[in-house]
């Protein structure tokens, strides 16, 4: 085991042998038995690091639980719409409504063809034409 090696094992892993990758830990706990005085210090480093990621990763701090909750907004953020527009929008479908049933029915021109057909498939053949027509003819 080289030192950049134990090094290098030590800031991935931490001061704690047991995380140390299976391989190389009898390696790297007989180096740091054999060179403690260039080691100690970064054991202990390491060592406060892991106890402040410890006690960071068991409980989330409660001010930063309280900036993230009030970054968000109370609740959904919806416009309100005004009042009149649904009435209004029914209002105009049924005017427009009325105005194409009464302009489609006075755009269509009678044709007299069709009325003989009617005064047959209503009166029938045998009926005067002349009684259907009125006094006009």
């Amino acid at each position: 085991m080289t030192q950049e090696r134990f090094f290098q094992i030590l800031e991935a892993y931490g001061a704690d042998p047991a995380r140390w990758p299976d391989d190389e830990r009898a390696a790297a706990e007989a180096f740091a038995q054999s060179h403690r005085d260039q080691v100690a210090a970064a054991l202990r480093e390491a060592a406060a690091l892991d106890a402040c990621l410890v006690g960071a990763a068991a409980e989330p701090s409660d001010l930063l639980e309280r900036r993230i909750l009030k970054a968000f907004p109370a609740g959904p953020v919806r416009p309100e719409a005004p009042r009149w527009q649904i009435p209004a929008a029914a209002a105009a479908a049924l005017v427009l409504g009325a105005f194409i049933g009464f302009a489609s029915g006075a755009l269509t021109a009678s044709d007299p063809v069709e009325d003989t057909l009617l005064a047959d498939a209503v009166y029938g053949f045998d009926q005067d034409w002349v009684d259907w027509l009125g006094d006009d003819v």
